[in-house]
């Protein structure tokens, strides 16, 4: 275990320093050693940022003098995590820890030690200090908490709690290929619990491999989220329609829409790799859209000044709403980031705004909980855009939801919809 404890540390070092924990992984474990099991590296990397509020606080309490080696402090939150959350014995843990202390600094490994050895004895003491700071008890940073009091002074907690769970594995059933019915005496018949949510939506009780799922290479299911699921309901869309998905990638909302109607779609996205994927997705699905490996920009070279029906302009944002699924996120992000989201949020509006033709409509989604990338960002376009109508986004009885805005829940994340009429 003692590897997979210093492969996480490494990461979690690498998270702090501003980088993605995908990116990170990706890097770090490319040229593992075949003997490192990176299903249990992921698990405790995931578990130590879910619960880094904690480890924050306990280190704080154990350590007065700054460790210099980051990638060594990295190890005793992992250790701290595993002593509080998994079901190790505390010997195996800490003698665990030790040994993975060697290898990154031999010097300072009976610091890593004497650390936990001295949590452990006064363990339930500390434990009880986690009630009275807020970024223990909700293990996020306290700028992020206060920001969530002062925006859902009624729901602030639940959406706080949400954001450390596990996030549910939601699949999208392609009604092109085969209807919900086979699919689900599919699942059945290979002793795959799940619960239909709403139309073609299905939650797999328990989290699997995706290609351990039925029908996955056949194109019979994507995996979506539900709340991303009903952007191709609020499109209001009709057959025949030109559409353009304006940041398209990885595809998730691109197919959805191809799946409901007989469209004509153009997806847009400027990074080639990630462009890609929607290709790889299309292909896989037996889906057919024009893929534009471009900005979404002043100019727009691309277009062929055929102005869109209806335009999906599901934009860039901190992700807030799907922390759960991206748990650095929350120590990734830094307060100033939420204007500078805004900014370029509303760039990308004005941008799309042009492409649109009359009596047209624009679907503005974030995967956001923070007003300042949802409902200002609005605010600010339609108070320059007279030609502007925001229209009615209800959402069905079973969401979570303020206004316009989904909170995160047991059965979705937590995004943002916008309805714009071009007058």
């Amino acid at each position: 275990m003692h590897e997979s404890q210093r492969y996480a540390a490494i990461i979690i070092d690498g998270v702090l320093d501003g980088n993605n924990l995908d990116h990170v992984f990706e890097k770090i474990l490319k040229n593992a050693d075949d003997s490192v099991q990176q299903s249990q590296v992921k698990a405790i990397t995931y578990g130590t940022l879910r619960y880094m509020g904690q480890s924050n606080y306990l280190i704080g309490k154990l350590i007065k003098n700054k460790i210099e080696n980051r990638v060594l402090e990295s190890l005793i939150h992992v250790a701290i995590y595993q002593l509080t959350q998994e079901a190790h014995t505390d010997f195996t843990v800490v003698d665990q820890a030790v040994r993975a202390a060697k290898k990154i600094d031999f010097r300072k490994s009976n610091l890593v030690n004497a650390v936990l050895r001295t949590f452990l004895r006064n363990k339930e003491k500390l434990i009880q200090g986690f009630a009275g700071q807020s970024e223990s008890k909700y293990n996020y940073p306290l700028w992020w908490v206060d920001k969530m009091k002062e925006q859902y002074v009624e729901h602030w907690e639940d959406v706080l709690r949400i954001g450390n769970a596990h996030p549910p594995m939601t699949i999208r059933v392609n009604k092109k290929k085969i209807t919900v019915e086979k699919y689900s005496d599919i699942l059945r018949s290979n002793n795959i619990n799940y619960v239909l949510i709403h139309g073609n939506a299905l939650i797999i009780d328990t989290p699997i491999n995706v290609m351990d799922v039925p029908g996955f290479v056949e194109g019979y299911f994507s995996v979506q989220d539900y709340g991303a699921q009903l952007a191709s309901e609020y499109l209001d869309l009709e057959d025949g329609h030109w559409v353009l998905d304006a940041c398209a990638a990885p595809g998730g909302k691109t197919t959805s829409i191809l799946e409901s109607h007989d469209v004509r779609l153009v997806s847009l996205e400027k990074n080639p790799l990630r462009a890609l994927r929607i290709e790889e997705n299309l292909l896989r699905l037996g889906l057919q859209a024009k893929v534009i490996k471009e900005p979404l920009g002043n100019d727009n070279k691309w277009w062929d000044r055929q102005a869109f029906d209806r335009i999906l302009l599901d934009v860039p944002c901190s992700a807030s709403g799907i922390v759960r699924r991206h748990i650095d996120i929350k120590w990734l992000r830094r307060p100033s980031d939420f204007v500078n989201y805004g900014k370029s949020q509303l760039e990308l509006l004005n941008n799309a705004w042009p492409l649109l033709k009359k009596n047209g409509k624009l679907l503005y989604v974030t995967c956001s909980v923070f007003q300042e990338e949802n409902c200002d960002v609005i605010a600010a376009f339609c108070e320059n855009h007279k030609d502007a109508i925001r229209g009615d986004i209800k959402f069905p009885e079973h969401v979570v939801s303020i206004k316009n805005q989904m909170l995160p829940s047991k059965h979705h994340d937590g995004l943002y919809y916008e309805i714009l009429e071009k007058n």
